[in-house]
């Protein structure tokens, strides 16, 4: 699968970016709704200008991109990179799965690892009237 490495400054952080929606070959709107980041975010950093002063995009940013576009990410302190490593997850195929896609975006956007219990009962309904 293809491998993106860049630098974890905001430079590299914006070549990130291009260079994830150039290999998904979407727009950077598609890429934020895909990891439920808002698009404005990305617009901010791809406008950033890098000045020593500039807090560094934050961690879980960059890997709610990578992850809601099916990217596993690693964080090389040492080298100051970020790499993201495609996975071999398929495409979503048909709704349930898009279904599925669309709530481990939810999951990621929220912050949490788990669904609750009430939710979980509401997304099977939800996943019974598709399948009748």
């Amino acid at each position: 699968m293809p491998q993106l490495i860049e630098k974890d400054d905001i430079l590299g952080v914006q070549r990130l970016i291009q260079r994830l929606s150039a290999a998904e070959g979407i727009s950077i709107y598609e890429l934020a709704e895909r990891s439920g980041l808002h698009p404005t975010t990305l617009y901010a950093i791809l406008k950033k200008k890098p000045i020593p002063t500039r807090r560094p995009v934050r961690r879980e940013t960059i890997r709610a991109l990578a992850e809601g576009n099916r990217y596993r990410v690693t964080f090389d302190a040492v080298r100051k990179r970020v790499v993201l490593e495609g996975s071999a997850e398929p495409a979503p195929k048909n709704d349930t799965h898009e279904l599925l896609d669309g709530l481990r975006r939810i999951l990621a956007r929220s912050g949490r690892r788990k669904f609750t219990p009430q939710e979980k009962e509401k997304i099977l309904d939800v996943l019974r009237v598709l399948v009748s």
